[in-house]
C-alpha cells in the first residue's frame, strides 16, 4: 500500500482491517470474545448515560487485554520464539495513539467552549495527563469523585484513567514475560508453572493491596494502577489454563457463559461499585467474563455465545475503544451545555446513539487509515527527504517510533499551548483581584464595606471566573530553610515561617487546618504589623485541636492524631506569645457546629505556658459550591442562606470565657460572613467563597484589619502575657 501524505491514503480492497484489540492474539480470531467487549463497552456506556453509576464493565475491559495479551506471549514462549519487546511497544503505541489524540484534541476544544473558564487549565491538565497515559495518576492526586451525582462537574477527560493504566500494563507486562522466558530458559522451568509462579506472586500481593488500600482510600484506589495488578494477572493465569484445559461438556459451558453474563449486568447495579471496587468485590465482574471465556464458542441454539458472536455486536466490538473514548466527553460536555446533571431517558438514547456514529466515524477515517500509514510511514518519509540509505535497512519499530513521535509532537503542542494559556490567565485573574483589594479600597473593600458610613461604589465582583487552586492560600514549603529549627521533624511539611524581626522577637503561631490556612495570610500581616515573626503549623483535613476518636481509626484519623500531638508539643517548646486556631467546627446547618473535646484541656495547657490562644470562630459551611452558584445565578441572593440556617449559640464561647483573665480570647466573625441575618457569596464587590466552605484569598485579605482590631477589643496583648 502505498503512503501518499498529500494525496491521501488508499486501502486495498482486500484489507479486511480487523479491530486494533485482535493484533494481541496471534493464532485466530475469537468472535466471542470480541462480542464480550462489545458487551462490556454497551454496560459502561448505559450505565453512565442512564444509571448514573460504574458498572464494572471497564474492569472486563482490563481483564479481556490481559487475556489476549499473554496467550501471545505465553505461545512464543512455548514455542522458543523470541518475544520482540520493542516490536510490540511500538506497534501497540501506533495502534492505540492515534485515535486517542484526536479524542483528546476534540474535548479539549470542546471543554474550552463549554465548560466555565474556571476549570479550562485543570481540563488542560487533563488532556496533557491523558496524552501520556498518565490520567490515573492525576486524578488519584487530586483525589477525583468518579461517582458525584454532578455529571456536568466531572472531567470530559475521566474515562481516560483506564486507557492510563492499559497503557502502562502494556509497558510492564512484556517484562514479566521476559521474567518468565528467563526463568525457562536459564532455572530450567516448564513455561506454564513459571508464569504461573510470576504472576500468581503478581496476584497475591496487587490483590491484597488493592483490598487494603480499597477499605482506606477508597477514591484513591479506584484510579491506582497498583491496586489494578491483580486483574491483569487473572486474565495472564486464565490464558494459560486455557492453553491447558477448556470443559468438553457442551451443557457446562452454555452455563457457564449465561452465568457469566448476568453476572456482568447485574455487577453495577447490586455491587457498591463506587466504594469497594477495585477491592475483593471487583472479582465478581472478572470472574463473571472469566466464565464467558472458559466457556468459548459453543454454537448451541441456547449458549449466550451465539448473541455474542451475531453480527451487531461483533460490529460493535470493531468499534469499542472509539466508542469508550468519545461517549463520556460527549455525555459531560452536553450536560454542562444544557446545565442538567444528569439526561433524560430520550436524550441519552440520543447521546448513546451519537456516539456510536462518532465512533464509527473515528474508526473509519481515523484509527483505520492511520493504523495502516504507520506501516509506511518511515519509507515515505526516507523516500520524500531523500535519503541515500536505502529503506529496508531501517527495521520495523523505528519506522513505528517515528510515527508516534510525530503524533505526540502534534498533539502535544497545542495541548501544551492551551495549558500555559490557561494557566497564564488564571494567574491574571487572581494577581489583578488581589492587586484591586490592596489598592482599590472604595471599589473593592469585601469585608471592609461593613465598616460604619461606607458607602459601595458599584462594580464587577472579583475574582471573576478563578480557579478553585487559585484562591487558596498557598500550603507552606517546609521550615528546613528559615532560620527556626522544629524540635518536632515530623512536622516540616506542615511547617511555614516568616521572619519579621529578630530571632528574639515575639511569635505568633497558626495552628490548624484548611480553615486555619485560610486565615494565615491575614494573620502574617498582623504579625509584621506588630514586629513578631510568624510560624504556620498547618495540615490539610486535620482541625486543631483534634482528640483522639472513639472506634475504627483510618489513615486520615491517624495522620491527625499525630499531628495534634506534635503541634502542641512543638508550640509549648517554642513558646510563642500567641496561637490562633479555628475555635469551632461548623456544619452544612446551625445543628452541626461543635467544638473538640479536647479544646478545654488544650488552651489550659498554653495559657498555663503564658502563651494566648485567639480563637476565630468557623465561616459557615454549604452544601453546594458558593463560588459556582454565583457564577451561574442571575440573583445573588439565590445564594444565599438566612443566618438561623447556619449559626446557633457560640459552643466555643464558655470556654474561652474561663480562661478569658488567662489570655485566651474568642473572635466571632459571625455578623462579618453573615451581615443583616443573611448568609451570602459576596460581600463589598469580593466574592467571598471558593467552594462551599473554604474563603477565597482575595476576600481573607480584607479581614486583617478587622480580626486586628477585634484582637486588640478582646484584650490581646500583641507583645505577650505577664507571666511571658
Amino acid at each position: 500500500m502505498a503512503f501518499k501524505p498529500f494525496k491521501g491514503i488508499r486501502l486495498p480492497k482486500n484489507n479486511t482491517n480487523p479491530p486494533y484489540e485482535s493484533f494481541l492474539e496471534s493464532r485466530g480470531f475469537r468472535p466471542e470474545i470480541q462480542g464480550l467487549r462489545a458487551f462490556a463497552v454497551l454496560l459502561v456506556v448505559i450505565y453512565h448515560v442512564w444509571v448514573g453509576k460504574v458498572s464494572g464493565g471497564v474492569d472486563v475491559f482490563l481483564f479481556i487485554s490481559a487475556f489476549l495479551l499473554s496467550l501471545s506471549f505465553m505461545r512464543k514462549i512455548n514455542e522458543g520464539k523470541p518475544l520482540k519487546l520493542l516490536n510490540y511497544w511500538t506497534h501497540v503505541s501506533t495502534r492505540l495513539l492515534p485515535a486517542a489524540s484526536v479524542v483528546i484534541l476534540l474535548t479539549l476544544a470542546g471543554s474550552f467552549l463549554v465548560l466555565s473558564p474556571t476549570i479550562w487549565s485543570a481540563r488542560a491538565v487533563d488532556a496533557q495527563a491523558s496524552l501520556f497515559y498518565w490520567q490515573n495518576w492525576n486524578l488519584a492526586n487530586n483525589a477525583v469523585n468518579y461517582f458525584a451525582s454532578d455529571t456536568g462537574g466531572k472531567s470530559p477527560f475521566l474515562h481516560f484513567w483506564s486507557l492510563s493504566i492499559q497503557g502502562q500494563i502494556f509497558l510492564l507486562w512484556p517484562v514479566l514475560f521476559a521474567i518468565t522466558a528467563l526463568l525457562v530458559k536459564k532455572v530450567r522451568i516448564k513455561p506454564i508453572p513459571a508464569a504461573v509462579l510470576v504472576f500468581g506472586l503478581v496476584f497475591c500481593a496487587s490483590f491484597a493491596f488493592s483490598v487494603w488500600e480499597t477499605k482506606n482510600y477508597a477514591a484513591y484506589a479506584y484510579f491506582d494502577t497498583r491496586t489494578r495488578f491483580w486483574e491483569f494477572a487473572v486474565g495472564t493465569l486464565l490464558a494459560i489454563m486455557t492453553l491447558k484445559w477448556k470443559p468438553s461438556h457442551v451443557g457446562t459451558r452454555v452455563v457457564m457463559g449465561w452465568i457469566g453474563t448476568i453476572g456482568l449486568i447485574t455487577c453495577g447495579a447490586v455491587l457498591p461499585v463506587e466504594k469497594a471496587f477495585p477491592g475483593f468485590l471487583a472479582l465478581w465482574p472478572i470472574l463473571s467474563g472469566a466464565l464467558v471465556i472458559i466457556a468459548g464458542r459453543t454454537d448451541h441454539k441456547f449458549a449466550i455465545d451465539r448473541l455474542l458472536t451475531s453480527k451487531p455486536l461483533l460490529n460493535l466490538g470493531n468499534i469499542s475503544y472509539a466508542l469508550y473514548m468519545v461517549h463520556w466527553p460527549m455525555l459531560v460536555l452536553y450536560s454542562a451545555a444544557v446545565g442538567k446533571p444528569r439526561v433524560s431517558f430520550l436524550e441519552g438514547t440520543v447521546l448513546i446513539a451519537a456516539s456510536i456514529g462518532l465512533a464509527w466515524l473515528l474508526s473509519r477515517f481515523v484509527e483505520k487509515p492511520l493504523r495502516s500509514a504507520s506501516d509506511n510511514f518511515l519509507p515515505a518519509l526516507v523516500s520524500k527527504l531523500k535519503f541515500k540509505r536505502p529503506v529496508t535497512s531501517y527495521a520495523a519499530w523505528a519506522g513505528n517510533i517515528a510515527f508516534v513521535a510525530v503524533i505526540l509532537t502534534l498533539v502535544a503542542l497545542p495541548v501544551l499551548g492551551a495549558r500555559v494559556w490557561s494557566e497564564d490567565r488564571d494567574a491574571k485573574v487572581i494577581n489583578n483581584a488581589m492587586a484591586s483589594v490592596q489598592n482599590d479600597v472604595d471599589t473593592y473593600p469585601g469585608a471592609r464595606s461593613l465598616s460604619p458610613g461606607k458607602k459601595l461604589v458599584e462594580a464587577d465582583p472579583i475574582p471573576k471566573d478563578a480557579t478553585l487552586p487559585s484562591m487558596f492560600v498557598p500550603w507552606g514549603s517546609g521550615c528546613k530553610e528559615s532560620s527556626y529549627v522544629l524540635t518536632r521533624e515530623q512536622l516540616d511539611i506542615s511547617c511555614g515561617y516568616t521572619k519579621n524581626a529578630s530571632d528574639d522577637a515575639p511569635l505568633i503561631a497558626v495552628v490548624g487546618s484548611s480553615h486555619a490556612l485560610q486565615k494565615s495570610d491575614a494573620l502574617k500581616e498582623i504579625s509584621k504589623r506588630v514586629g513578631a515573626n510568624h510560624l504556620n503549623l498547618l495540615e490539610t483535613g486535620c482541625p486543631y485541636p483534634f482528640a483522639t476518636p472513639e472506634g475504627y481509626l483510618n489513615e486520615r484519623k491517624k495522620r491527625c492524631i499525630a499531628f495534634n500531638e506534635n503541634a502542641t508539643a512543638e508550640i509549648l517548646a517554642a513558646n510563642p506569645t500567641t496561637v490562633f486556631i479555628i475555635s469551632t467546627n461548623t456544619g452544612a446547618t446551625a445543628e452541626g457546629e461543635s467544638v473538640d473535646p479536647d479544646l478545654d484541656e488544650t488552651i489550659r495547657k498554653f495559657t498555663d505556658a503564658g502563651i494566648q490562644v485567639i480563637g476565630i470562630r468557623d465561616n459557615p459551611r454549604f452544601a453546594s459550591d458558593m463560588y459556582m452558584c454565583a457564577m451561574k445565578a442571575k440573583n445573588i441572593d439565590d445564594c444565599a442562606e438566612p443566618i438561623e440556617a447556619k449559626y446557633g449559640d457560640d459552643p466555643a464561647a464558655p470556654i474561652f470565657a474561663k480562661y478569658a483573665d488567662r489570655g485566651a480570647y474568642q473572635i466571632d466573625l459571625k455578623d462579618i460572613y453573615c451581615p443583616d441575618g443573611k448568609c451570602s457569596v459576596l460581600q463589598g464587590n469580593v466574592y467571598m467563597y471558593a467552594d462551599t466552605n473554604h474563603l477565597t484569598n482575595v476576600y481573607e485579605a480584607t479581614l486583617t484589619d478587622i480580626i486586628y482590631e477585634r484582637a486588640l477589643a478582646a484584650g490581646w496583648n500583641p507583645k505577650g502575657t505577664a507571666n511571658k
